[in-house]
């Protein structure tokens, strides 16, 4: 995966799909630095603590429960299996499946974007991580920017039928590479406005 700087936290049980008997791979858009002088630089080496795994070990690490970022994980998290978690579930849930950062330069804070040459190139690791990870699911957090510089056609994307829960039209598709295909619906990011019991609705379809 030549292109791939952040690479993707793998839960353990990943390959055997775990608790949803399926490997699902979701995808974020970016890391955030806090402002270091690199933020933006194209695989800048102070930013390589900024890892996948570490994020995700640091969310499932109790001592540090109090910050407020890992709200977005455990919304996403309770909108997988519909209830309310705890540290064990939380634990058996993120084993389970893998995740990936789309964008391979940091952002210096929260709701900030790249530029269209970060994403093409978040395109060529994105490809590189599915093709290495052959995905049976793929849940995108996000429905606007990242959403739409996701690879097209020539990379493999064939879009979805219809797809409606409660009058809200899922955007879908799939990824067909290598003789495998990849199941793809795009969330609402879980940051802010995400209501975890709603969004279960939408990916019980796809479990």
């Amino acid at each position: 995966m030549e292109h791939v700087f952040f690479k993707p936290w793998i839960g353990k049980n990943y390959k055997t799909g775990g608790i949803f008997h399926k490997k699902i791979l979701v995808v974020g858009e970016s890391h955030y630095c806090n402002g270091c002088n690199c933020c933006g630089l194209k695989y800048a080496k102070e930013c390589e603590d900024l890892n996948t795994t570490k994020v995700v070990k640091d969310y499932l690490n109790p001592s540090k429960c109090s910050e407020k970022w890992k709200n977005t994980y455990r919304k996403f998290e309770r909108s997988l299996v519909n209830r309310e978690t705890t540290l064990e579930d939380a634990k058996e849930i993120w084993q389970s499946i893998a995740f990936f950062n789309f964008l391979q330069v940091a952002m210096n804070e929260a709701r900030q974007s790249g530029t269209p040459e970060d994403y093409i190139e978040g395109q060529k690791a994105f490809l590189e991580v599915i093709d290495e990870l052959q995905p049976n699911l793929i849940i995108v957090w996000g429905v606007g920017y990242l959403y739409e510089y996701l690879p097209g056609e020539k990379d493999g994307w064939i879009w979805g039928d219809e797809l409606k829960i409660d009058e809200y039209n899922v955007k879908n598709g799939y990824y067909q590479r290598n003789g495998k295909k990849s199941r793809v619906i795009a969330i609402y990011h879980p940051s802010v406005g995400y209501s975890w019991d709603w969004w279960h609705k939408v990916i019980k379809t796809q479990l």
